[in-house]
């Protein structure tokens, strides 16, 4: 289980990277690229992490 869960971590550390880069961007100005990776970070990547991690946890 928790090899399974080390397979995943790839998932958290880009959904966190997305956000970080996407605050740097949206503070640079850039209007476009910074809401999307914030996005993509927050309601995509680390939801699928998320839902990987306890369905591991519960035995699904």
């Amino acid at each position: 289980m928790a090899m399974n869960l080390m397979k995943k971590f790839w998932l958290l550390c880009a959904s966190l990277g997305a956000v970080v880069v996407g605050f740097i961007t949206l503070a640079a100005g850039m209007l476009t690229v910074g809401p999307i990776l914030l996005v993509l970070g927050y309601c995509i990547m680390l939801p699928f992490f998320l839902w990987g991690s306890f369905r591991d946890s519960v035995g699904e």
